[in-house]
């Protein structure tokens, strides 16, 4: 009977793994010889980590999921992996891992396919006869993200089986022209040109077009409400960072209201200081691009 459980195990495929909800995958990659790193422990003073070289498969889902926690996300996958004879290597959460660094230490896709929230985000790695697999699943204003990844080696007698979809088109976030675009097919859009000098709070003139773009936006959709979210980079503290970033936010929405004339009432404004970048944080490019503000819808139908 062993005999007989390890052959259905070599024989066995990597199943693509069903989502918690309704998903649309965003990214989808297939690499047939690379060497891919599976974190084995949190970070401290470096990573922990597996090096596998073989075939790599990455694929990348995001869902709506009001009110979800990334455990909530993360656990009907991992009883999926555990389902298919995966063992559980390792597992963990945000500051756990080692937040910001564990974050840049491992291998994410980059937004807007992939989003990470440092405040809230688990991972999982797993091997199964020579295979590695790992998730890292975050949920971030009402979405969730999933990223797998899956490196089998060359010869491995199991095969990698990929999901049916294909990734959705995706939209430029940082593109002012298409806010309205952006909007309607995510749910958030990043004010590229609002651009802010570490530490300031201010925005000078009131001529930006990703805010004329989202104006014109309100005022074609009269139902909908939104978010402003503030964010920063990483110079300074956490505490710091959150006040400005919030500070940040109220200058774009003292112009919407303002200038622009949206309802106050429409436009909540809030502050997640560095904890959700989408750069990293070790040059200055990367740290201009953190900080932003982000539009959010917050109606739903």
């Amino acid at each position: 009977m062993r005999l007989a459980a390890a052959l259905w195990l070599l024989a066995a495929p990597a199943a693509a793994l069903t989502m918690p909800l309704p998903a649309t995958l965003t990214l989808s990659e297939d690499l047939p010889l690379t060497s891919y790193r599976f974190a084995t422990g949190p970070y401290d003073d470096g990573l922990p980590a597996e090096t596998v070289e073989g075939r790599l498969v990455r694929e990348v889902h995001r869902m709506a999921a009001p009110g979800a926690t990334p455990l909530q996300l993360l656990a009907p996958l991992r009883d999926q992996l555990e389902a298919e004879g995966w063992e559980i290597v390792f597992t963990c959460a945000d500051r756990a891992c080692g937040g910001f660094l564990f974050r840049f230490e491992i291998d994410v896709a980059r937004a807007p396919e992939m989003f990470v929230d440092l405040s809230a985000y688990r991972y999982l790695s797993a091997r199964r006869d020579g295979a590695w697999t790992s998730l890292v699943v975050s949920t971030s204003a009402g979405e969730g993200y999933v990223q797998r990844a899956t490196v089998a080696p060359v010869d491995a007698a199991q095969p990698i089986v990929t999901s049916d979809a294909r990734p959705a088109p995706t939209p430029d976030l940082t593109a002012s022209s298409d806010v309205a675009a952006t909007l309607a097919a995510t749910g958030r859009a990043v004010l590229s040109d609002l651009a802010f000098e570490t530490g300031s709070t201010t925005l000078p003139g009131t001529d930006y077009p990703s805010l004329a773009a989202l104006a014109d936006y309100l005022r074609a959709n009269p139902e909908v409400t939104v978010a402003l979210v503030g964010h920063t980079d990483a110079e300074g503290g956490a505490e710091g960072n959150m006040a400005i970033s919030r500070r940040r936010a109220d200058s774009a929405r003292d112009l919407l209201t303002g200038p622009y004339g949206i309802d106050p009432a429409r436009v909540e404004t809030y502050g997640v200081g560095f904890f959700a970048p989408v750069a990293p944080n070790d040059t200055p490019e990367g740290r201009e691009t953190n900080r932003r503000v982000e539009v959010v819808i917050t109606s739903t139908p």
